[in-house]
């Protein structure tokens, strides 16, 4: 360049031409020009030339930042390792640096190691414009701590990518969805519809001789149906349930990490973590929902979804006014007396998430104790002993005309 700006100066060549003959603009040219009748053959050093690189790593630091991943980040992505590093052990380091000092250590980062796999294309649909109008829920068997496998139930609203609740079951169970649907009810509230997996625990059972209890479809469709929810729609095709999908991947890339860093050894513990984990995700990944109309249904009460979420089973009452169940004999009791019932007729026993159980008939619902091991209790001791739910419960709407329906279906 030395050479091209003297020859401009001496006439042998024009600006648009040194620009062109150096790959440079011409306004690159002018700046040369000026630096030379300045500082001249100085003008063209660079004005870091002698000085120490301000990314330049101390390698004490790079040391400690490899043997960070070898023994207690090892299997995580870069791109996490770094947010770790960073919030974690509070070490401020460029991705560019901890990418040399990494890859020069011999790693490189689990995600790179995946080979893209060719996937029929399925058209990408719009996500739905309110918070709450469409949760996709979803469950994952797969290796996710101390070496076992177990299952993850998720759930994600469609609108904004939020996770709303997860939990672990050693299956995908209906008890798996009720957990789920349960933390989606204290946190937001019901939502309009649910987009879920076509299996048994959401598609009722053509089986005329299934009994209500094992039809796992009908009973998460009558919960649903208790706190408000219009519909549940089903699927075959994973790629329709993109967004649960993406999050199944992203959790099986970081909360695997992030358990086996912790130690996460049990359920118990990996259910306790999640909580944590899943407001990070939030933070991270999910948008905002501030600016967007909200259609989730109010929270209700506890006692309302302990009562709400309870499974269904079918019983005929034996001379004597009580039922057999699982074993035990069981009387309906109202506030004062122990209630007569007709010998055969049908009933059904609701059993809650916390194992209370209770006998529907009718427009009626009485708690259930066992004769065997118990006195009668005075009104006050059972007042204070169960939830007795009120006349407007959503026992007497649309779920109990479910149950009939079924009833008459198997019959």
């Amino acid at each position: 360049m030395y050479e091209t700006i003297l020859k401009v100066l001496d006439g042998q060549i024009d600006v648009e031409r040194a620009a062109a003959r150096l790959g440079v603009t011409p306004r690159t040219i002018h700046r040369k020009i000026s630096a030379y009748l300045q500082l001249g053959a100085k003008g063209f050093a660079h004005k870091s030339r002698g000085r120490e690189a301000l990314n330049k790593s101390d390698g004490a630091l790079l040391a400690q930042i490899v043997w960070l991943y070898e023994t207690r980040y090892i299997g995580y992505n870069f791109t996490h390792f770094h947010q770790k590093l960073t919030e974690v052990e509070h070490i401020k380091i460029t991705y560019p640096v901890l990418y040399y000092a990494l890859t020069r250590a011999g790693f490189s980062s689990p995600k790179a190691q995946k080979q893209n796999r060719k996937e029929e294309v399925h058209p990408l649909r719009k996500r739905r414009v309110c918070f709450g109008e469409l949760v996709q829920m979803d469950a994952s068997k797969h290796n996710w701590f101390a070496e076992e496998i177990n299952t993850l139930h998720l759930a994600i609203d469609d609108a904004t990518s939020k996770i709303l609740g997860g939990h672990f079951e050693q299956e995908e169970t209906l008890q798996g969805y009720y957990m789920l649907f349960a933390q989606i009810l204290r946190g937001y509230g019901a939502p309009e519809e649910f987009y879920t997996d076509k299996r048994t625990v959401f598609t009722c059972s053509r089986m005329r001789e299934a009994h209500l209890e094992k039809d796992a479809g009908t009973q998460f469709q009558m919960a649903a149906a208790r706190f408000g929810v219009i519909e549940i729609h089903t699927t075959s095709v994973p790629q329709a349930k993109g967004r649960i999908e993406r999050a199944f991947q992203t959790f099986q890339d970081r909360l695997i990490s992030e358990m086996r860093t912790a130690k996460i050894a049990s359920i118990d513990e990996a259910n306790a973590f999640l909580p944590s984990f899943i407001a990070d995700h939030n933070s991270r990944y999910a948008l905002e929902a501030n600016s967007l109309k909200n259609v989730f249904t109010a929270k209700p009460s506890e006692e309302e979804i302990t009562m709400g979420l309870s499974v269904v089973h079918e019983r005929t009452v034996t001379p004597g006014s009580y039922i057999s169940f699982k074993g035990r004999y069981l009387a309906p009791y109202s506030k004062k007396e122990r209630v007569k019932l007709k010998d055969r007729s049908k009933v059904f026993v609701l059993q809650t998430m916390k194992n209370t159980l209770y006998l529907v008939q009718g427009d009626n619902v009485y708690p259930l104790i066992d004769i065997q091991t118990q006195n009668l209790p005075t009104p006050e001791a059972l007042n204070g002993l169960l939830y007795i739910p009120p006349k407007n419960h959503p026992w007497k709407e649309a779920s109990y005309q479910m149950m009939l329906r079924k009833l008459r279906k198997a019959s």
